[in-house]
């Protein structure tokens, strides 16, 4: 009786045990962060398809063709169909004499009183000639809705290369912080080399102490690069749309390749053929001018026609009136000149002429801005190019140095103060290599952007 009890008492106990170790590790399961390896091209897919403001910059483009439809709409002429029933008050009959004839004739003899009136009417109107408004409104609204597709891919490449910073920022603090780690590895091996050092006489407690501060930067610099790094991490989940507890995981393979250029003038060319920016300032050049053609068409007369088609009981235009549906129709042309317009048109030209005006210079300044930050585009990365050729040197000079003097330290002819400056000549070198590296890929995609060349097509 014993051993069966103590069988049960231990088949609930595993029982329990089993769900308590099931339920802790989904726990903890659902407490970690998720892990996701993303390239840089699916970042930038990501982005573009999270972005709000390339999604504002297409609903703006939405609202513009709208628009531009609405107003070709109206070439169309404008046609309405009308029904309608009114029921008329009784009058009183008159009665009136006529010389030569005997008696009173009612009136309701001639014009019989018809209480319900029933119509239906169908009405054309279109305008013949208007000062050509329409036709130079339709020019400044195709105008028009081409500056907003080009806002659209020039926000494109904004958001693109946003990511790309960011992600080229998650990596250089992502290998930083790698590095970091594996030097405090070393710092630890080297502070309990020094402790057992110090226990048997061959290093003094300064020695140990030397160690332990620069263990403690390395702590110090591990929490910053760490609390930089959870951050920039952050902020490329809320850009990409991703849950805010993913931990992205970068492709440093792509980002450690070397990228070719073409000569300064062969991007320069680029810029005003593929900078959408520039475009979309152009389109609204070319929308202002044809908005000065538009405020001028109240100089001219307006031309319009209009026919009807009557279907009336009774008709008032056919005497005697019958109470029966009969049909008539009119046709009309009308010809207008507002003089009020004309006083007024001079202003309104104005207007029309300063914002082609402001136009016309925003394309200018967009155009050596242009110029400008591709010259400097340029220069950045020439410049990242030779950072990157000092910063190999620099480390294989750190690495070398590290060697000469580990060896020393090992045989007990440099001083642990050597080794620690060692150590640290060589994560800084190892850093900066790193550093260099992104920062050569993030001046090359500032270039593409600057010359228009930037894919976003993703």
């Amino acid at each position: 009786m014993n051993l069966m009890t103590s069988i049960n008492n231990r088949s609930v106990f595993l029982l329990l045990f089993a769900f308590f170790l099931l339920t802790g590790e989904r726990s903890i399961a659902g407490d970690s962060n998720q892990t996701r390896m993303l390239s840089m091209d699916s970042a930038i897919a990501l982005g573009l398809a999270h972005s709000h403001e390339v999604q504002f910059s297409s609903a703006q483009l939405a609202e513009v063709t709208s628009s531009y439809a609405d107003i070709k709409n109206k070439l169309i002429p404008s046609v309405v169909l009308a029904a309608g029933y009114t029921r008329l008050s009784n009058i009183p009959t008159e009665y009136f004499a006529i010389p030569g004839f005997p008696g009173e004739i009612p009136s309701t003899a001639l014009f019989p009183v018809i209480l319900n009136n029933y119509s239906a009417t169908a009405s054309l109107a279109e305008s013949i000639f208007n000062g050509f408004l329409l036709k130079n409104a339709m020019t400044n609204m195709e105008f028009t809705e081409k500056s907003a597709e080009y806002n659209v891919e020039s926000k494109k490449k904004d958001v693109t290369l946003n990511v790309i910073n960011t992600y080229l920022e998650l990596f250089k603090l992502q290998q930083s912080y790698q590095l970091v780690e594996e030097s405090l590895q070393q710092i630890a091996a080297h502070v309990k080399e020094v402790g057992d050092f110090a226990k048997d006489g061959l290093a003094t407690q300064n020695d140990l102490l030397r160690v332990k501060l620069q263990q403690s930067n390395a702590e110090l610099s591990e929490i910053d690069i760490r609390n930089q790094l959870l951050s920039i991490n952050f902020n490329l989940d809320v850009m990409l749309g991703l849950p805010e507890n993913t931990s992205i995981k970068v492709d440093s393979a792509s980002i450690m390749e070397s990228k070719s250029i073409q000569a300064l003038p062969y991007y320069i060319q680029k810029a005003g053929q593929n900078r959408e920016d520039i475009q979309a300032s152009d389109m609204q050049q070319k929308a202002a001018e044809a908005g000065i053609k538009e405020a001028q068409s109240d100089l001219y007369p307006k031309v319009s026609i209009a026919a009807d088609y009557d279907y009336l009981r009774p008709n008032p235009r056919i005497v005697p009136p019958l109470d029966q549906f009969q049909p008539t129709w009119d046709i009309g042309i009308r010809i207008s000149y507002s003089l009020t317009d004309l006083y007024n048109n001079k202003n309104k030209t104005d207007v029309s002429r300063a914002k082609y005006a402001e136009a016309e210079a925003n394309y200018a300044q967009l155009n050596d801005r242009a110029k400008m930050e591709i010259n400097q585009s340029y220069l950045e990365y020439q410049q990242s190019l030779e950072k990157i050729e000092v910063a190999a040197k620099s480390l294989t000079q750190a690495e070398e140095n590290y060697k000469l003097v580990k060896s020393r330290y090992d045989n007990h002819i440099s001083l642990i103060t050597d080794l620690t400056d060692a150590n640290n000549y060589l994560l800084n070198a190892q850093i900066s290599f790193i550093s260099s590296k992104a920062d050569a890929q993030l001046a090359y995609y500032k270039l593409l952007k600057s010359a228009g060349e930037l894919n976003t097509k993703k």
